[in-house]
């Protein structure tokens, strides 16, 4: 009879999705998730296998994280420019200087891994569909030219939020305000 767990692994995979964002993939230690999950290693590799699969997993539950506490003003159905250009003045006050955990995994893992490069492309097709719906209805509502071509400033507006991430880190808040402005001005 196999026993029951005494943790919820919802809960501790966001806490592992927490030091990810962090450290980074490779820096991250079982040791250091052990401590930060409050499950020890066989319960690590009991629920997810391996570290990689709990690395997998924390992306997807990352992914569904932004979707519910970062990205809730452009997923709403009619969102169009003005919601687009809210988020991202709001976005470099309130910038997070971890960056995105799926940037940052871009940046560290790179298609070295396969596995791991299909998950971040999933996020970026998850970011570039929200886009072009938010393009799509600015269309629709006339906030900007009608020959817009939306695959190609979806991808555009992609490439920015991940500038962006990387940038508002270092740079400081009036030139965040500049990146943002001046790709505002591509769009319309």
């Amino acid at each position: 009879m196999p026993r029951n767990k005494a943790y919820s692994e919802d809960m501790v995979l966001e806490k592992a999705m927490h030091v990810f964002w962090g450290k980074g993939y490779e820096a991250t230690s079982l040791r250091l998730l052990e401590k930060e999950m409050g499950i020890n290693q066989f319960s690590i590799y009991s629920s997810f296998t391996n570290k990689k699969n709990l690395f997998l997993e924390s992306i997807r539950k990352y992914r569904e994280y932004v979707s519910q506490n970062v990205y809730q003003s452009l997923l709403k159905e009619d969102a169009g420019l003005a919601e687009l250009k809210a988020f991202l003045m709001e976005k470099r006050k309130n910038i997070n200087l971890r960056g995105c955990l799926v940037v940052n995994t871009a940046a560290e893992v790179g298609a070295r891994d396969q596995s791991i490069a299909k998950e971040v492309n999933l996020y970026y097709d998850f970011i570039r569909d929200m886009l072009k719906n938010v393009l799509l209805n600015a269309k629709k509502k006339g906030e900007i030219s009608p020959d817009v071509d939306v695959e190609a400033y979806a991808n555009f507006f992609l490439g920015v939020m991940q500038g962006l991430s990387i940038a508002a880190k270092t740079l400081d808040e009036s030139q965040i305000k500049d990146f943002i402005s001046i790709a505002l001005m591509k769009v319309k």
